[in-house]
């Protein structure tokens, strides 16, 4: 064995009166910890903290690289001729520790990027160029990503790692990611490879088997809810039948850059194109050209952006000199390239005059108004970008059971979706009215986009600041007496806008923009509920009723990560619990020790045992959670190992639960039940005092339709009072019946009884009956 540190060779120098010890757990940092005895004569200087250290096998095996974390501590040795004698105790910290020490960025997260680009980025948040990532190609997806406030580097890492049933280690400079279970340690009594002395499970009551499994995950949204107001003139304040789905608090804001640092903040932005391209300036970012090619002079926000709900993008302070071209505030799909640019404003140069116009770009196309740029003035460019769905990607669930990987969930949600573009001209700091240059939908609303401030071809000018901000689930049209539908602006007044919707459920217009008589308000919002899901193995069911026990075996709790957003999550992260925890091998913890002879190679946590030993009926195969490495001074390396190992359902480890149940928990939930697609585009075509007539925008399933209720969560097959209505076209019109009707209308197929649509579109309607 090898020690160096700080590149000088202190193996001579190793205390033998304890073990070197290296402690390795599952996705955290690694703790080397060891004794040293000086030479009396000076030869090696006594180490100092920060100082790096290696300890290398005489076969190269890197058993540890790190720094030492604290001062070296001495410890008393005793007398010896020339007087007393120390040992120095060595505590270091593997290569993360550069990270971890740095204050990483707060992030609103991520969603749909593998395992290796996100690791990639939270290295390039840190900040540090310490630890490189060239070696990370670990395609898993993680579904949707957002670090813990506050967390440490290595904290986040771990989360990224486990959310992908992963292992990370910091090596030699280096980052390592492989899939849990990659590499397999096989141990066997046959060979002798397997000492079955050293082999020890643990018996532990905090688990048991579970077949029947209830999962709780966060509040999810629920109806799709169109709300309809009427203006008097003198209203400003609406209240809403029902509490709007709002992203948390701590998740509105995305992006706040005011480009004031003195220079382009690396740890959130990329940067691409020519030097000084796209750099800060006096005036905030500033714009100096580009190379003449489309996508590649780009800034862009790290942090792939999930496009559900309602998000107002904002590029203010906004100057544009004569000649300009490019893009400017723009959500792309993929690669910032023009064709791929899901909204944005395209920058023109008139040919000759050079002069400047604004339109905006849909999905690669020129689309809406156009708007000349005076270039001795500011403008404010906002994107409102609104989707019924809040979630965009379903969480991806590991697990790992008796039939092998268990992997569930993971995929996109399809939405259409609306936009409205607009720009506001600063004159002398005054605001003029903001102009709409585009208010329109869309049929296909990525699930996640990148953000870019500026895309160059050749932009030249400046930006002050850049926004992007969750305002939950809301969308506001107003439709004036005779006159076509547009839509409100949603937000602050500082984001110039006509009004916005309160948590507590009230629709609030700003002064000056309360709705005129006549006028018909029409609010979009989701409903909250508490996301559950249940599921069954009923084959364990079976077989333990088979042998005269028992066979239900109960467990309910929380998710805590992945986090689930859904009922739809929690039927997945049930079902991929169930499968794990019913096997013959879902308890199975325990402890193994070995010298390094009896392994084929170094062994760390994420790494799988295969334990073969058939005089104890035994073959199976377990995870490594943490590993202890202790060698003393021996030729040739003697190393010692205790293994620490545990599958799934012993041990959280892809799937992290609680045993918490919220108070607003509907149990017991519905084991995995059939649902049918939501009908989260139905558009009111004729809304009057006497009838309202609906397109629900999708085909029924064979043998079913479309059923209207005048209750939610109450849909089956039958008349009964709450029944408006039922049939198998699309297009419906029925009657109204009061002041404040309430319908809901869901999907139906032929089964006997028929399966539905989870959640229910609604139209609440406030406005007087009568012709």
């Amino acid at each position: 064995m090898k020690i160096t540190i700080q590149g000088q060779d202190y193996t001579a120098a190793l205390d033998a009166i304890r073990p070197l010890t290296v402690e390795r757990k599952l996705n955290e940092p690694s703790i080397c910890q060891l004794w040293l005895s000086l030479p009396s004569n000076g030869s090696l200087p006594t180490p100092l903290r920060n100082q790096r250290l290696v300890v290398a096998g005489d076969n190269g095996t890197l058993y540890f690289t790190g720094y030492i974390a604290v001062s070296p501590l001495v410890e008393y040795a005793g007398l010896a001729m020339e007087g007393p004698r120390y040992r120095i105790a060595i505590q270091a910290v593997s290569d993360e520790l550069l990270l971890d020490r740095l204050m990483m960025p707060p992030s609103a997260g991520s969603t749909g990027e593998s395992a290796a680009t996100l690791m990639t980025a939270l290295v390039t948040h840190s900040g540090s160029n310490a630890i490189s990532t060239a070696g990370l190609s670990l395609g898993s997806t993680v579904s949707h990503f957002v670090p813990e406030p506050g967390a440490s580097w290595s904290r986040s890492a771990g989360q990224v790692s486990s959310q992908a049933r992963a292992a990370y280690r910091a090596v030699n400079g280096a980052l390592v990611l492989s899939a849990i279970g990659s590499t397999v340690h096989t141990l066997s009594e046959t060979d002798g490879s397997l000492s079955l002395a050293n082999l020890l499970f643990n018996a532990s009551v905090k688990r048991a088997m579970a077949n029947d499994v209830t999962v709780c995950g966060q509040h999810e949204p629920v109806a799709y809810v169109t709300e309809y107001f009427l203006g008097d003139g003198i209203t400003t304040e609406f209240d809403l039948a029902a509490d709007p789905f709002m992203t948390p608090a701590s998740q509105a804001i995305v992006i706040s850059e005011l480009f004031n640092e003195s220079q382009l903040n690396q740890q959130l932005w990329g940067v691409s194109g020519g030097y000084g391209c796209l750099a800060i300036g006096a005036a905030g970012l500033a714009m100096n050209g580009g190379d003449g090619f489309d996508g590649q002079t780009v800034l862009s926000w790290l942090d792939h952006v999930e496009l559900g709900g309602t998000l107002l993008v904002e590029a203010v302070g906004v100057t544009l000199s004569p000649g300009s071209t490019g893009i400017l505030a723009g959500f792309f799909s993929g690669i910032a390239l023009a064709a791929n640019c899901i909204a944005g404003f395209e920058v023109t140069a008139a040919t000759g005059t050079g002069a400047v116009t604004l339109q905006p770009v849909i999905w690669g196309t020129p689309t809406g108004s156009t708007y000349a740029i005076n270039p001795a003035n500011q403008y404010t460019l906002r994107i409102r970008a609104y989707s019924p769905e809040m979630e965009r990607e379903l969480g991806l669930y590991l697990s790992f059971g008796d039939s092998g990987p268990i992997n569930l969930g993971g995929q996109w949600i399809l939405s259409g979706g609306r936009l409205q573009l607009e720009i506001q001209e600063f004159v002398g700091g005054v605001g003029g009215t903001p102009v709409t240059l585009y208010d329109g939908t869309t049929n296909n609303m990525p699930g996640s986009a990148l953000a870019v401030p500026a895309s160059s071809i050749n932009l030249i000018g400046t930006m002050r600041a850049f926004n992007l901000t969750r305002l939950g689930s809301s969308w506001v049209t107003s439709t004036p007496s005779g006159g076509g539908a547009y839509t409100r602006r949603v937000g602050t007044v500082a984001e110039a806008a006509e009004c916005h919707v309160e948590r507590a459920g009230k629709l609030v217009f700003y002064t000056g923009f309360a709705p005129p008589a006549g006028e018909q308000i029409a609010v979009s919002y989701r409903t909250v509920g508490r996301s559950l899901g249940r599921a069954v193995n009923a084959a364990s069911q079976a077989s333990l009723a088979a042998a005269g026990m028992p066979p239900v075996a109960t467990w309910i709790g929380s998710l805590t990560s992945p986090a689930a957003r859904s009922s739809q999550d929690c039927r997945n992260a049930a079902s991929a619990i169930e499968q794990a925890a019913a096997g013959v091998s879902a308890l199975w913890a325990g402890t193994y020790a070995g010298t390094g002879f009896g392994f084929t190679g170094d062994v760390w946590p994420g790494d799988a045992l295969l334990l073969n030993a058939p005089s104890a009926n035994l073959d199976a195969q377990v995870v490594v959670r943490s590993v202890k490495v202790s060698y003393r001074a021996s030729y040739p390396d003697l190393v010692e190992y205790v293994i620490q190992f545990a599958n799934d359902w012993a041990d959280d480890l892809a799937i992290k639960t609680s045993t918490l149940v919220p108070a607003d928990a509907w149990l017991p939930a519905p084991v995995a039940p059939a649902v049918l697609a939501n009908l989260n585009n139905v558009s009111v075509t004729t809304l009057n005092g006497t009838t309202v007539a609906i397109n629900a925008n999708a085909t029924a399933p064979s043998g079913g339709g479309f059923e209207i209720r005048r209750r939610d969560f109450a849909f089956m097959a039958g008349e009964d009072p709450d029944l408006v209505m039922r049939g198998p076209v699309p297009i419906m019109s029925f009657a109204r019946e009061n002041a404040c009707d309430r319908f809901y209308i869901r999907m139906y197929d032929g089964s006997t009884p028929p399966n539905y649509s989870e959640f229910s579109a609604a139209l609440f309607i406030n406005l007087p009956l009568g012709p």
